[in-house]
């Protein structure tokens, strides 16, 4: 990687992750040297993203802003190797993210001083739950972040319910181990949504207007699906970053929504409300759960937000 050509804006690139080959954007300032030192972020994305979604916005901005940024396709999503394609699995996105800081910590231009994470989402809570035992990032944040996976889950539903929910996941599994088999389902449920039921600040309107249509669906992002297989829950459901968040140590900023505070922002709240110092927690107006995707006002908010407070703890 030192002597590869490395123009401003997107780099192609890959690392290696668990035995897979993992296809990753390496996003580098205007004027790049390699013989200088940057400050670094790796980014994560939402549940089921690849790299040219989400991520590709704020790695560019961040490009702009003088960083080094990685965005990269999961095992088994998008470009990247993984013979279960579209999984889900909390535990092994953990340990990818692990294996990128590894991967950025062997080029000479990361300043290893100035190395943070960014996790969007789902990967709000992984971000998290990494940095509370990995020393390398020197600071996180979160944007639109899931940061309790029990509240999501166990906590909204009875006993009963999500016994059932487990029970189907656990089914899947099973006839997966039969068979060899992965069959997939609507891992997000938007596929049958009575749109005109839905509120249009929804958490739910808004993923289908973003997964299910031109502006960030199949159609432009032929890499991309919403399906995952039927026992993709389970590791997710285990996942609570809050259950650490007095142990994360690691100074941390949360980002969110104003329009998404009664729902995935109060994660971010209570999060930050437990968290260990330092941290801050920023929202911002008008924004809501899904514009802090690609909405440019709202991107620019927060890849701001999140500039201020790397340069506080370590900065560049």
């Amino acid at each position: 990687m030192s002597n590869l050509i490395l123009n401003f804006g997107k780099n192609e690139i890959s690392f290696t992750s668990q035995g897979y080959t993992l296809a990753a954007n390496l996003y580098v300032p205007e004027g790049f040297d390699a013989s200088d030192s940057y400050p670094t972020v790796i980014y994560s994305p939402p549940f089921n993203q690849v790299k040219e979604q989400s991520g590709a916005i704020y790695c560019r901005k961040l490009a702009e802003r003088g960083y080094v940024a990685l965005a990269f396709d999961h095992i088994g999503y998008g470009d990247s190797e993984g013979e279960i394609r579209n999984y889900e699995n909390s535990f092994i996105k953990m340990e990818s993210i692990r294996d990128g800081v590894s991967f950025l910590g062997t080029l000479p231009f990361v300043d290893r001083s100035r190395l943070f994470g960014l996790g969007m989402c789902a990967s709000g809570g992984y971000i998290a739950l990494v940095a509370t035992s990995d020393k390398r990032l020197k600071a996180i944040a979160t944007v639109s972040g899931m940061m309790s996976n029990q509240a999501s889950y166990f906590q909204t539903m009875d006993r009963e319910t999500v016994c059932a929910v487990i029970a189907a996941a656990n089914a899947g599994r099973q006839k997966f181990y039969e068979t060899g088999e992965v069959e997939y389902i609507d891992g997000l449920g938007m596929e049958n949504l009575d749109l005109n039921t839905l509120d249009k600040d929804s958490a739910q309107y808004e993923g289908y207007k973003y997964y299910l249509t031109k502006r960030a669906g199949a159609q432009t992002y032929p890499n991309y699906s919403h399906k995952s297989p039927t026992f993709f829950l389970e590791a997710p459901m285990l996942a609570d970053a809050q259950s650490y968040a007095p142990y994360l140590y690691t100074p941390y900023i949360g980002i969110y929504g104003e329009k998404a505070l009664q729902d995935t922002g109060l994660l971010t709240v209570k999060f930050y409300e437990a968290a260990s110092e330092p941290k801050e927690l920023v929202e911002l107006s008008g924004a809501s759960h899904v514009s802090l995707y690609d909405i440019d006002e709202d991107v620019d908010r927060a890849v701001a937000a999140m500039d201020v407070f790397f340069q506080k703890h370590g900065g560049k």
